[in-house]
């Protein structure tokens, strides 16, 4: 397709017809489609007749397919006349070959595939991979001629293209056509063949995706792995100006580079990639990621993933798991894959690490809360029930219950007045400043039966960031603030353009379309839809009621719910404010970013809100969970408010040392005397009693918390030595001794006396204020010998 027209396709597949209807108005004024990216096929057969291809070269298809053979003997005879033609005009062109498993074996219908179509094959730089068209089903048991299964009847045939091709110097890569449901008669071996999908499911070809929309079994789009496709099929009744009748309308997923690499026979020495990383993921500090791509080209290939551009050391495989992640890996990473050809670059995927988070609010509803939440309603019409105990509807423990917990806030709204309604919840007396950000299990439940949903199913669960806390937050309120989201349960809200969609962010009352680039799935049509591939690929399985609500609601709980939908499972919402950034992430997976916000308000809400009149079918099974809420805030390195401060004390004294610091969470401490820490010193002061020698040198105290740790100065503990007693004068008086001699007026003296100078016995104890100390040592005695001493001690 040229830069300048969009094709609208329909069309039939069993008469492989195609019609392009050009909207010329785009090309007269210069319009130029953003999914003009994708190169646009048709395909075509003796249906069409004589085919125009300078007229469907001009009118944009890029590639096309024709028919060459069906069976072991029916040829189609405007086959070597569409290859002539097409190459003429430049389009680039292969055969296919229309199975008939139930009635020849794959080597007979490759050989007379080859008899017709192998001339054509061929590396002229025009020639496009052949094709298995493989619809026929109806093998007597599901097993056709000639093979085991299905998968081996087709693995038969295209190995047999690749050795007849090989023979003639040819290297091809067979394609194997089939359609979203009937995938699911193939196994994983047919993986090995790129797959062209059938699905005129009315999604825009394109942007979008054949597995966006389908009724079919997951198991029939795990064949290639979830969401992989290279060709898809998304119309059977389109016009192409050249073409007489209708035609089938093809769209290649990639660019026209990777359409040469991958179809053009020749052309598989480039490497392509089969599948892009898709999903925009976010994870908390110390969290594990993993992204991957799948991709095809002539072997040896290597891989090697970049983060902002740069080369990431041993990460050379086509996946890159990311473990214990820091702040510092935040960005955006690609894969390049490169073989001895060229290279080719994936679509790059963000990853946002959060900092280390604390709670500063936090309420499981273990018990009736009510008092410590602002309830505000749009009418008395809606709900909240604290402490509900949801395993009653055979709900499971919400992933962040302790011990667990079955209870949590029920919230209903448009119970019986068929109005819309909304019901929001706020912390009471909670003003948050700074980053900070809203974190919640949450589940909706959805009355059927499913996939599509009940009467009334439709309802969202709601979280937002920056309001007041005193409203109602949805656009049916006036007055709604701060930046929100919502997400509704069965995927059923159909207005993905303007209105509420599946998917939606919100700046108060306006909704942000997906023209504002607000939404990580991008800015096509159906990026707020829960069909659109990133969703998909986020929830590859739809689920279904709990077992309980099955067995006693069997008319309503029946079936599951379609991929990429919210409801009936428990999800891990985080709505985040980052400066003046707003984050909204689902299960690790980013959903939409809000910039240049502007906050006149620092609550959070969480809440419930059904957007439309109709009322549910059962209001029992109809309702929104909101479990284990937290209000968390990045963790702050410690710092210190007060230092510890050096003493100088004297021996055997008291000594206290003590610091204060601030960080969040509150820090801890741990005091250390050079450098070892002390056992049992872990309060902000440290208390020495009797200081001895031991005790003296430097102290200093480590605060630590989620952010890290600081480390205080050293504060030097200097011990005092007491002043050693010195004789001043001895006397006799009235028969009695008296002693002076003079010491340190703090300390107190013992004074001890011996008659041998060997063994010494307490007399007295001594203390002084100015450090004169006097004593009467007793009466005259007839002792031929008598001595004293004093001796300083605590």
């Amino acid at each position: 397709m040229t830069a300048a027209l969009q094709l609208l396709f329909h069309c039939d597949r069993r008469n492989l017809c195609c019609r392009v209807t050009l909207l010329v108005f785009l090309a007269m004024f210069g319009v130029i489609p953003v999914f003009a990216q994708r190169p646009l096929g048709i395909d075509v057969s003796h249906y069409q007749g004589t085919i125009n291809w300078t007229s469907v070269k001009n009118s944009g298809v890029s590639f096309a397919w024709a028919k060459s053979t069906e069976g072991s003997g029916t040829p189609d005879a405007y086959f070597a006349g569409n290859i002539s033609g097409a190459k003429a005009a430049g389009v680039y062109i292969g055969a296919y070959h229309f199975a008939r498993p139930a009635a020849n074996s794959p080597g007979t219908e490759a050989n007379y595939f080859w008899s017709i179509a192998g001339s054509s094959i061929k590396n002229d730089g025009l020639t496009i991979q052949p094709v298995l068209d493989f619809e026929d089903f109806t093998a007597s048991g599901g097993i056709p001629v000639g093979a085991t299964s299905y998968s081996d009847w087709a693995n038969q045939w295209c190995n047999a293209i690749v050795s007849k091709a090989a023979a003639v110097g040819v290297t091809v890569k067979p394609i194997l056509y089939t359609s979203t449901c009937e995938a699911g008669n193939f196994n994983t071996s047919v993986a090995q063949w790129p797959p062209w999908i059938a699905n005129p499911s009315g999604q825009p070809a394109q942007t979008s995706s054949p597995w966006v929309s389908t009724s079919c079994s997951s198991s029939s789009y795990q064949v290639w792995g979830s969401g992989v496709w290279t060709v898809w099929q998304y119309s059977w009744t389109a016009t192409v100006p050249g073409v007489a009748s209708q035609c089938d309308a093809d769209v290649f997923n990639g660019t026209p580079a990777q359409m040469v690499s991958a179809l053009v026979v020749g052309g598989l020495s480039a490497p392509y990639l089969v599948s892009q990383p898709v999903n925009h993921r976010a994870t908390d500090t110390g969290g594990s990621v993993s992204f991957s791509a799948t991709a095809n080209g002539l072997a040896p290939l290597k891989y090697q993933w970049t983060l902002n551009g740069a080369n990431i050391p041993g990460a050379t495989t086509n996946f890159y798991n990311l473990t214990n992640a820091q702040t510092t890996n935040s960005g955006y990473y690609a894969l390049i894959v490169t073989n001895a050809s060229r290279s080719v670059t994936s679509s790059p995927i963000s990853l946002l690490v959060y900092p280390q988070e604390v709670a500063i609010f936090a309420d499981n509803f273990d018990v009736n809360t009510a008092t410590n939440w602002i309830l505000n309603r749009s009418s008395t019409d809606s709900s909240a029930t604290f402490a509900f105990d949801y395993s009653a509807l055979g709900i499971p423990s919400a992933p962040n219950a302790t011990n667990g917990s079955t209870r949590g806030v029920q919230l209903k709204a448009n119970l019986s007045l068929g109005a819309a309604a909304a019901v929001s919840l706020s912390p009471t007396n909670q003003n948050f400043s700074g980053d900070y950000r809203v974190r919640f299990d949450a589940w909706i439940n959805v009355n059927g039966p499913f996939p599509g949903g009940g009467l009334g199913s439709t309802e969202l669960i709601t979280a937002g960031v920056g309001t007041s806390g005193t409203r109602p937050e949805w656009t049916g309120n006036g007055s709604a603030d701060g930046f929100y989201f919502s997400i509704n349960g069965d995927g059923g809200s159909g207005d993905t353009a303007t209105g509420t969609a599946d998917v939606n962010a919100y700046a108060g009352t306006t909704v942000q379309l997906v023209a504002t680039g607000d939404y990580w799935a991008g800015t096509d049509p159906t990026a707020r839809g829960n069909g659109n591939v990133y969703y998909t690929t986020a929830w590859t399985n739809g689920a279904a009621a709990p077992a309980l609500q099955q067995a006693n609601y069997p008319q309503q709980a029946t079936g599951a719910l379609n991929a990429g939908t919210f409801g009936l499972a428990w999800h891990d919402v985080i709505v985040s404010k980052r400066g003046s950034t707003v984050d909204w992430v689902v299960d690790g997976i980013r959903f939409a970013t809000i910039s240049n916000a502007s906050f006149t308000a620092s609550n959070v809400f969480v809440g419930f809100w059904d957007p439309f009149a109709s009322l549910s079918s059962n209001n029992v099974i109809n309702f929104g969970l909101v479990d284990n809420v937290r209000v968390e805030s990045p963790a702050v390195l410690p710092s210190f408010l007060t230092q510890p401060v050096a003493q100088t004390v004297r021996l055997g004294t008291n000594a206290t040392l003590a610091a204060a610091a601030t960080g969040l969470p509150s820090p801890n401490y741990q005091w250390r005397l050079n450098g070892t820490n002390i056992l049992g010193a872990t309060n902000a002061s440290y208390a020495l009693a009797f200081v001895a020698a031991t005790n003296t040198g430097n102290y200093s105290v480590i605060t630590t918390n989620l952010a890290g740790s600081a480390t205080s100065t050293n504060a030097l503990l200097t011990l005092i030595s007491p002043v050693a007693a010195q004789f001043q004068s001895i006397n006799v008086a009235n028969n009695a001794v008296q002693i002076s001699f003079t010491g340190d007026a703090y300390w107190s003296y013992t004074v001890e006396t011996s008659t041998n100078l060997t063994n010494w016995s307490p007399l007295t104890n001594l203390t002084s204020a100015n450090g004169l100390f006097n004593f009467t040592a007793g009466s005259v005695t007839n002792a031929p010998q008598q001595f004293f001493r004093a001796r300083v001690g605590p």
